[in-house]
C-alpha cells in the first residue's frame, strides 16, 4: 500500500495546481471543441475495448449508414452492428446504441441534446445518469470533451497516475475515484490535467505489464508518493526530472478504456 488508509488525505488545491502547472510546461494546454453530445456518447460507447483509429472508423461507418440518428430507431440491431463491426464488440454496442436511443427519444419526444450547450454541467450529468449503461467515465468524457464543461473522466491511466500521486486511496475503485478527483480539481484545471496525465501515464507513469513506471524520468518525481517509496529523498531531490516537452495537441480525444 501507497499510503495507509488512515493517513491518507485528498490533494490540496496549490498540490494539484503546481501539478497541472508542469504537465502543462511538459505537454501542452489542450482545447476542447463543442460537437454533438449525442455523437460523444455513441463515439465513447464505441471507444470501449478498442483502440482510437478501429472506434473512428466504426463511427464514420455508423454515421455513413445512418446520415441521422433517427434513422437508427427502426433498424435491426444486425444492421447497426454491420457498420460498426471493425471497432469489436458489434453486436454488444449495436443493441446499446440502439437501446440507448430509445430510451432518449421516450425520456424528450427526439434525438436533440443540443439543449446541452447552454446547459449547466449538473442539469447534463443528471439526464445522462437517466440511461443504463452511460457511466461516470462516459458522462464526464461528453462535458469535457463535446461539451466543454468542466468534469473530470478516470480513464485507466488517470486511475493509475493519480494513484501513485496519492491523490486518491490505494484502495479507491473507479467510482470512488471519480468522486475524488472531480471534487478536489479546480474547473480551471480538469482538461488540461486529464489529458496531461493520460499522455504522462502512456509515456512515463506506465503500467507494470508495460513497462513499469519510469520515475528517473517523471516531472511529477518530486510530489509523487509513490517514487518515496522507491527512492530516498536525496535521490528525489537530485532528480531533475524530465527534458524535452512533448508537442501539444489542440484537439485531444482519448478512448475510454
Amino acid at each position: 500500500m501507497l499510503i495507509e488508509t488512515e493517513l491518507w488525505k485528498p490533494p490540496t488545491t496549490r498540490a494539484i495546481r503546481r501539478a497541472n502547472e508542469i504537465l502543462l510546461a511538459q505537454y501542452g494546454e489542450k482545447i476542447a471543441r463543442k460537437r454533438d453530445p449525442l455523437d460523444g456518447i455513441i463515439v465513447i460507447m464505441l471507444s470501449q475495448a478498442t483502440n482510437d483509429l478501429n472506434c473512428d472508423r466504426a463511427f464514420s461507418s455508423l454515421k455513413s449508414a445512418f446520415p441521422s440518428w433517427e434513422g437508427v430507431l427502426p433498424a435491426p440491431v444486425e444492421t447497426i452492428a454491420d457498420a460498426i463491426r471493425v471497432g469489436g464488440l458489434a453486436n454488444q454496442k449495436a443493441s446499446r446504441i440502439k437501446k440507448l436511443l430509445h430510451e432518449i427519444y421516450d425520456e424528450q419526444g427526439d434525438l436533440d441534446l443540443s439543449w446541452m450547450h447552454d446547459a449547466s454541467a449538473e442539469r447534463c450529468r443528471a439526464f445522462m445518469e437517466k440511461f443504463k449503461g452511460v457511466g461516470p467515465k462516459t458522462i464526464a468524457c461528453v462535458l469535457v470533451f463535446f461539451l466543454d464543461k468542466p468534469a473530470f473522466p478516470v480513464d485507466t491511466h488517470v486511475f493509475r497516475v493519480t494513484k501513485r500521486l496519492g491523490w486518491i486511496r490505494e484502495k479507491a475503485g473507479t467510482n470512488e475515484a471519480h468522486k475524488v478527483l472531480e471534487a478536489a480539481i479546480p474547473d480551471d484545471c480538469k482538461l488540461n490535467l486529464h489529458c496531461n496525465i493520460i499522455q504522462h501515464g502512456r509515456a512515463i507513469c506506465r503500467a507494470d505489464g508495460n513497462g513499469g513506471p519510469r520515475c528517473e524520468e517523471c516531472v511529477l518525481i518530486r510530489h509523487c508518493a509513490f517514487a518515496k517509496t522507491r527512492f530516498s529523498t536525496e535521490v528525489i531531490r537530485a532528480s531533475r526530472g524530465g527534458s524535452t516537452p512533448f508537442p501539444a495537441n489542440s484537439d485531444f480525444f482519448v478512448t475510454v478504456e
